[in-house]
């Protein structure tokens, strides 16, 4: 063996090129530190502002992210002193054995921080709804903001607009505005509420709107002799029992406990169940013999890259709920699944924790368990929700609540009182691909926009626009998985038909219920069928939107009624609002009628009739044609009406019994003199 002797020559150079490359490395090394550290104290300060004083927010994805980085960031350094120590050995044959540490480090870090990063995309089915399929939302704007005890007027108008288009709240043979065969719930029906109440202030459901639509579920015309159960899955948060001191309500006390209690206070079978409670107990179904409360789960998915999983349970009542097979009879062994009713009740707001935005799709995370390895809160990217929806069918009513929404695209899930925007609507659909796109579209992105905010939008992007961004992903990808399991749902905006109404219809003075005095203005409205044109302050009585005020209007202004018993009757309209025969307002002409005793002796009754609601002036004049008195000069509604002239000037008007029960309220048009 041979040792060749490095001549001096060559000693300087290698020294040289070590020196130069010491140099250059020595640079890059603390500039990689320095940026490595700021992002890690960056990562640490956001870690702290988004968990605050709530621990269990660290196993929030986002947190588990920023914790990773910052377990990188602070590790760096670490890695950087052990290779400093090397130093005496060449730094260019140590860089491939640093890159893998700092990559193992990587891995390492993400397995410790619980953030997994899938590499793969979505490769299951992508089928398109048929051609001819048409998804129905509909939408009520202008809610009153305060309950009627509790009813909420906005939501018996949604409701009410519903039926109108045979979509019907009841199941029964009384048919009515919101009754009927065909319709969703059946008087002997377990209805499942789901609400959000994983967040407190305005980041959950409206609990008036929750009171409001169990009133209507449990004023069954057939009698409801089922139950009502209100749920929810806080994922990492606690419900607290339902009763929070911060609720998303005009009473900020009031709780969806506080609801429930108050109906079994009035003999309501209504209850409510954790889900969170049971998220991290894994049984199976009631058919195998399992009659525990827990979560059934799937095997994993590849296509979602997750394991699907819901819920089934026992309520107060003694009933077995499983989500996906219904109804359990031990005694007969088995499901009814037709006596299962779910009503979805999210709420609409900005995501930019996770997913852009959220809705009634998202809204099933609160179904799921994010325990046992199902790794749904990242699946929902690959439709997990979807395929959950395909397995548990679609909800058989999906309310969702815009009353205040995060219309901060910087911001969101959690909303506080000051941070939330009023919108004062409500919308509805069978559909919640088209419900959700449709909503984020034509509501939360304007709200972003009108609050100051404008595209592009941050990441992660509620665009419903952009099929790239992280709402669309989601939901087409959820879209998908429903599609082939076999539900009609679309996307595309020319397959969604919307039909909007005014929300606070009924409420003529704003008070937030439907009484005598808005009963007076309704009155005062009335055109009968075919009437009209009618101006804007009896916009509130046309509720079907067809340009005039008649018995069908009557018949949902009966329906929104808020004082105890039922609002006066029309006599043009029967109890359920048909037009009678005869009736004067559909026929009647405005005219002089007659003047009696003619000549006065010593006063004369002037008779005239009003065929349109609105401005009345009525004039004695001489045979020279100047104006001797003004006998009325204000608004009359629809009908027969009179006034008395003595000849001195003064006057005294009377109406007959058809004209005291129709007051008009402002001019509208048309007069006699």
């Amino acid at each position: 063996m041979r040792c060749r002797r490095h001549s001096h020559a060559e000693t300087e150079h290698e020294t040289a090129e070590t020196h130069t490359f010491g140099r250059h490395f020595g640079f890059w090394k603390r500039w990689i530190l320095t940026n490595t550290l700021i992002s890690g104290i960056f990562a640490l300060a956001w870690l702290v502002l988004r968990s605050g004083t709530r621990p269990s927010r660290l196993v929030y994805p986002c947190q588990q992210a920023a914790l990773s980085t910052a377990t990188l960031a602070f590790g760096v350094p670490v890695v950087a002193a052990v290779i400093a120590a090397r130093r005496q050995v060449i730094v260019w044959a140590r860089a491939p054995l640093g890159i893998a540490a700092a990559a193992l480090g990587l891995v390492l870090t993400s397995a410790v921080g619980g953030y997994l990063l899938w590499a793969d995309e979505y490769r299951g089915p992508r089928p398109s709804p048929p051609l001819g399929y048409q998804a129905q939302v509909y939408r009520v704007t202008d809610c009153p903001q305060d309950p009627a005890g509790d009813r909420l007027v906005g939501v018996d108008n949604l409701l009410a607009t519903m039926g109108r288009d045979g979509l019907k709240l009841h199941e029964s043979a009384t048919e009515s505005l919101i009754s009927g065969p065909g319709g969703i719930i059946s008087a002997d029906d377990v209805v499942i509420i789901k609400i959000n109440y994983q967040w407190d202030e305005r980041g959950g459901t409206n609990v008036d709107l929750l009171r409001g639509l169990i009133r209507r579920v449990v004023d069954h015309p057939d009698g409801f002799t089922g139950q009502v159960v209100v749920c929810e899955n806080a994922q990492f948060n606690s419900v607290l029992g339902f009763d929070r001191p911060l609720n998303n309500a005009q009473d900020h006390g009031l709780s969806p406990h506080d609801v429930v209690v108050a109906f079994q206070t009035a003999g309501h079978n209504v209850s409510h169940f954790d889900w969170t409670s049971i998220r991290n107990s894994s049984v199976t179904e009631y058919s195998a013999g399992n009659l525990a409360d827990g979560y059934v789960v799937y095997p994993y998915d590849g296509q979602v890259q997750g394991r699907v999983s819901y819920p089934k349970f026992q309520t107060d009542s003694g009933t077995y709920v499983s989500l996906r097979y219904g109804i359990w009879s031990p005694v007969s062994g088995t499901y009814d699944r037709e006596g299962l009713k779910f009503i979805n009740l999210p709420v609409l707001k900005s995501h930019h924790a996770t997913y852009g935005a959220t809705a009634a799709v998202k809204h099933y995370m609160g179904v799921v368990t994010g325990q046992l390895g199902t790794n749904s809160h990242s699946a929902i990217r690959y439709g997990i929700m979807g395929a959950l929806l395909g397995e548990i069918q679609l909800a058989d009513l999906n309310i969702l609540d815009a009353i205040w929404i995060n219309a901060n695209p910087f911001d969101g899930p959690w909303t506080s009182y000051a941070g939330a925007t009023r919108k004062d609507e409500l919308v509805a659909s069978l559909d919640p691909v088209a419900l959700d796109i449709w909503a984020v579209k034509k509501i939360l992105i304007p709200a972003f926009i009108d609050n100051g905010y404008s595209p592009p939008w941050p990441n992660p992007s509620a665009d419903p626009d952009d099929p790239n961004s992280d709402f669309r992903e989601y939901l087409d990808n959820s879209m998908f998985q429903i599609l082939s399991a076999g539900y009609l749902v679309t996307n595309d905006f020319g397959q969604i038909t919307v039909t909007a109404r005014n929300g606070g219809a009924g409420d003529f003075d704003g008070d937030s219920d439907v009484d005598s005095n808005d009963y007076a203005q309704f009155a005062g409205c009335f055109t009968g069928p075919g009437g009209g044109p009618i101006g804007p302050e009896c916009f509130a009585a046309d509720f079907d939107a067809d340009g005039d005020v008649d018995c069908d209007d009557f018949e949902q202004f009966q329906f929104v009624w808020t004082d105890p018993g039922a609002p006066p009757p029309l006599p043009e309209c029967d109890a359920t609002g048909v037009e009678l025969p005869g009736n004067a307002a559909s026929t009647t002409t405005t005219s002089l009628t007659r003047a009696f005793p003619n000549p006065m002796s010593p006063s004369t009754r002037i008779e005239f009739t009003i065929g349109t609601p609105g401005a009345v002036t009525l004039r004695i004049v001489d045979v020279a044609g100047r104006a001797v008195a003004t006998l009325v000069d204000d608004s009359r509604g629809v009908g027969e009406h009179a006034v008395v002239w003595n000849g001195g000037g003064g006057s005294r008007a009377e109406c007959t019994s058809v004209s005291s029960r129709l007051r008009a309220s402002t001019p509208r048009g048309g007069s006699c003199s």
